[in-house]
Formats: structure tokens, C-alpha cells, sequence
């Protein structure tokens, strides 16, 4: 069974030849970044993609990465050697140092307000009122073995404290937790070659982070050591995850992750059949499959790269995918999304029942 999807709309790639775009689901709106040699371009994608900052590039550098802040009056870029810190107008705020490490791979920079009820939603312009602070958490390079430094900055890019944490050291990536006060509650360290996510007890004393008892594991985070995460539902009383080899989703009631529904493999048409004519090997993709609304998911089957075409006989190695609607409660396949262009690839899921899909020059937002 095929599904025709509606479209909502289509959003045009400014200067596509040239840059890099990203969508980010996270906030109220979902937000397309555009990254262009010169600028670093915000917009909301509505009926309409809306541009709501622009931000130039620190020059000569290039940058890997940039934050933004709360209300959007400035960006930080990540470059080759610094932190840099640039106002609309271009005008360079401040700039953090730390040499040749990989800002890339375990770069982490995170804004927090003080005198806030409660943490702003990510993309939430609306913070930073009269009575809110602005605080800069960034990460550098401690120097030292297994150790991680955390500055805390003001928005004009003062040090406010220096936390050198016992845990992390180069190659993991380390980031802070937020309770509902936005206030260090805790501190997670993954990557590198012990994969394994840890988590600790932190909080802010005497003008520091100190670094409390590491948390045992949950089970969920036993979890996610044998599978991946794929989110959760917007009620947060259900999550979704693949096996990591692609062979099945799951969905898990919470908080006691118990399995309620799966689908495998082979609860799709046969390899070469049917809707899953253009599959010689599928397997379910991490990277695409997640939640629609509560109660629709999207499960993305994928295709191995085919090395073989490529270097026997010149081919292109790419091979079509395929996108499916299936449902969270009972794990039953509505049926195959039937696009009306072919090779469609990438998703982001928004999870207010749509989803954008990435062709050369524009985003496709569709429902069902």
C-alpha cells in the first residue's frame, strides 16, 4: 500500500551552489541555518521560510560549528583555532582561544539565563528579559589528562569561573544538564573509545561546577547501549529505538522502557518486491526514523552502499530508499510514502505530524 503525502509547503535554498543548510526541528518552529562563505542566515520555516537573523562570518576563518543565542542578538562560531563571538552588524563581541583541538568533534557551548523560572525551549527568542542573565558555558582544552575545563561567560564575554571537571579529556564529548531551574544539575560524558554514556551528579558551588558521584546506569541508558535512540513522543510516555545493525524499531513505554510494539524486517515486502522493489539488502536507518506526531511514526529503510557497482563497473553506488508510516501502538506498517519526485533521501522529523525532506534547491514540508 502506497501513501501519497500532502505538501505544506516549499522552502527555496538561497545560494545553493554555495552553502551549507541544516534544519534544526527543536524549536517552536522549525529552523532552516544557512551557512554561506560570508554569513551565517536564520529562518523560520512557516507557510514561508522567514529570515530572522543574519549573522557575518568571522573572517578569513571558516567555521565547523556555531550557537546562537536565546534571543538571537549574536551567533558564536567555532573556527579553526577559536570561539568567536559576532553581533548582527559583524562586529566581533569576544573570542575564546583553544589552539588546534577539534571544536568539530568535541566542541560544546550551551546558554543558560539566572533569575529564570525555568530553562527557554530551544529556538525560544523570547528570553532574556530585564530581570534575566545571560550565561556562556563553553568548553576548552583543560590540558590535562581525563580532565575538562568549563568557562563560565556574560554575554559580553567576561570569565566569570573556571571548572576544571575530573572526567571527559580529549576524544569525549562532554556537556552539561539543566534542572527545571536552569541550574546545573549534572554533567554527561560519550564518545571516544569507551562508548558507553556516563552521566554524573554536578552543581554549582562557590562560584564553580563541582563535579559530584557518577550516576549508576538506568535502564535506559542500558538501553541505548545495545540499541539507538530514535526520541520520544510528545506526551514523553513513549520512545522509539533501532537495533543497531537495523533489523527492528521499538517502541518503549516510560518510564519503565518496557517493549509495547516492534517491527521487523520482515514485516516489510520482500527485498526486490513489491513497495520494497528498490531494496537489495535493506536496512532500517537510525539517521531518518523517529516519530511524526504520537501517533504516526516515519521508518526509513536504507539501502548498503554498493561498492561493488561502483569499483567493478563505474556505477553509482547510490540506491533509492524508501519511507514508511507505521503505528507506535501496535507496530503495524500503514504503507510506503509515494513522493512525486523520485530519490528522496533525507528527513527531519518536526513532530507536529510533518516532515521536511531536502531535494538540490528547496525543502519539501509534508503531511499525511
Amino acid at each position: 500500500m502506497t501513501i501519497t503525502p500532502r505538501l505544506v509547503a516549499k522552502y527555496p535554498i538561497p545560494d545553493r551552489d554555495g552553502a551549507r543548510t541544516f534544519v534544526d526541528p527543536t524549536g517552536p518552529v522549525p529552523r532552516l541555518e544557512v551557512r554561506g562563505a560570508g554569513s551565517l542566515r536564520l529562518y523560520d520555516l512557516r507557510e514561508q521560510a522567514e529570515l530572522t537573523a543574519e549573522f557575518p562570518a568571522p573572517s578569513p576563518d571558516r567555521w565547523s560549528m556555531e550557537w546562537t543565542a536565546p534571543d538571537l542578538s549574536f551567533a558564536v562560531f567555532g573556527t579553526a583555532t577559536e570561539y568567536v563571538a559576532v553581533a548582527r552588524d559583524g562586529t566581533t563581541l569576544w573570542k575564546q582561544p583553544y589552539g588546534t583541538w577539534d571544536v568539530g568533534r568535541w566542541g560544546y557551548l550551551d546558554f543558560s539565563t539566572t533569575g529564570a523560572a525555568s530553562r527557554p525551549a530551544a529556538g525560544d527568542s523570547s528570553a532574556g528579559g530585564a530581570d534575566q542573565d545571560l550565561r556562556i558555558w563553553l568548553r576548552l582544552p583543560s590540558g590535562l589528562p581525563d580532565s575538562t575545563l568549563i568557562l563560565t561567560l556574560d554575554a559580553e564575554g567576561t570569565v566569570l569561573a573556571r571548572s576544571v571537571l575530573p572526567c571527559g579529556g580529549y576524544e569525549r564529548f562532554v556537556s552539561l544538564l539543566w534542572d527545571e531551574n536552569d541550574e546545573v544539575c549534572g554533567v554527561t560524558v560519550s564518545g571516544g573509545r569507551a562508548a558507553a554514556l556516563t552521566h554524573y551528579e554536578a552543581r554549582w558551588h562557590s562560584g564553580a561546577i563541582v563535579l559530584g558521584g557518577q550516576l549508576p546506569q538506568d535502564r535506559g541508558a542500558l538501553l541505548w547501549s545495545e540499541r539507538e535512540y530514535l526520541g520520544m513522543d510528545a506526551g514523553n510516555a513513549r520512545c522509539m529505538s533501532v537495533d543497531r545493525r537495523g533489523r527492528d524499531v521499538s517502541w518503549h513505554s516510560l518510564p519503565t522502557y518496557q517493549v509495547t510494539a516492534s517491527l521487523g524486517l520482515g514485516d516489510f515486502p520482500a527485498p526486490g518486491t513489491g513497495d520494497c522493489s528498490v531494496h537489495n539488502a535493506p536496512y532500517i536507518s537510525s539517521s531518518s526514523s523517529g516519530f511524526v506526531d504520537d501517533d504516526t511514526a516515519l521508518v526509513a529503510l536504507y539501502n548498503p552502499y554498493d561498492e561493488a557497482a561502483v569499483y567493478m563497473f563505474g556505477r553509482d553506488g547510490w540506491r533509492e530508499h524508501s519511507h514508511w508510516l507505521a503505528d507506535p501502538a501496535t507496530g503495524a506498517l500503514h504503507g510506503r510514502i509515494e513522493y512525486p519526485m523520485a530519490e528522496v533521501d533525507n528527513v527531519t522529523l518536526v513532530g507536529d505530524g510533518t516532515w521536511i525532506t531536502e531535494e538540490w534547491d528547496a525543502f519539501y514540508r509534508w503531511r499525511r
